[in-house]
């Protein structure tokens, strides 16, 4: 009788942590399942607001219209401003950059967190500076301040690849990779003598400042037709 009783126990004790193993790899196993109204509020679609930080736009702010696991249009503008360090006789210079975009976002699958996009815009960028110059004109020499502004204009577009992820709350997060190519690039040079108009004047009708303008705008144009690399660091789009 104590022989069985002790078999028993022996025999329980030894089962035991294949019980509590099987009920931890159980328990393991088990995911939560997304219910159909968590499925549908988390991808609902709705008006939306988007802010993003990237290169080579720092900042852009949008509002459109998205939907989750579909297709997506979003319109943003995006202003940046820098003053940049002095160099060469110029001084006072500063970078002025700013945009305005149409996006067509697309995510073709129900499964992968992917998207494909294609952006249309329109981008201005700025450079003003003050260089001291000297000029001679009828055997006179003198030296003045020139504030410069050299302003390139182009259109461009931007196919673009990444991944996005969607929560339940309408937040939605994305990163991506994409190419700008500018299109119809345009470069106007712009420069005046501040304070003295007679003296503005007379630089205007200096031929080596007239070659040396059109030399900038030749410059200004080569440089907006570079296509460029578009990443988005981080894209955030909250939905109402």
């Amino acid at each position: 009788m104590r022989l069985g009783i002790m078999l028993s126990v022996i025999l329980f004790a030894l089962s035991e942590p294949a019980i509590s193993q099987s009920r931890a790899s159980s328990k393991k196993d088990t995911k939560p399942v997304e219910s159909p109204e968590d499925k549908a509020q988390r991808l609902r679609p709705g008006w939306a607001a988007s802010f993003e930080l990237g290169i080579p736009h720092p900042v852009d702010i949008g509002f459109g219209y998205m939907q989750p696991k579909a297709d997506s249009h979003i319109g943003s503008f995006g202003l940046f401003q820098r003053n940049i360090a002095s160099g060469r006789g110029v001084r006072n210079i500063k970078l002025s950059m700013q945009h305005l975009e149409y996006r067509f976002r697309s995510e073709p699958s129900e499964r992968h967190p992917l998207f494909w996009q294609v952006a249309g815009g329109y981008q201005e960028i700025q450079v003003d500076g003050t260089k001291s110059v000297t000029l001679t004109q009828d055997e006179i020499t003198f030296t003045t301040d020139i504030q410069g502004s050299l302003k390139i204009r182009s259109l461009y577009w931007t196919p673009k690849v990444g991944i996005t992820k969607h929560f339940m709350n309408g937040l939605t997060l994305s990163w991506g990779f994409g190419y700008m190519i500018p299109a119809l690039v345009t470069s106007d040079f712009s420069s005046r003598v501040p304070d003295d108009p007679l003296v503005d004047e007379l630089l205007q009708a200096v031929g080596s400042y007239q070659l040396t303008k059109r030399e900038l705008e030749r410059i200004g144009k080569r440089v907006g037709q570079l296509g460029i690399p578009h990443v988005d660091i981080i894209d955030v789009i909250w939905r109402f």
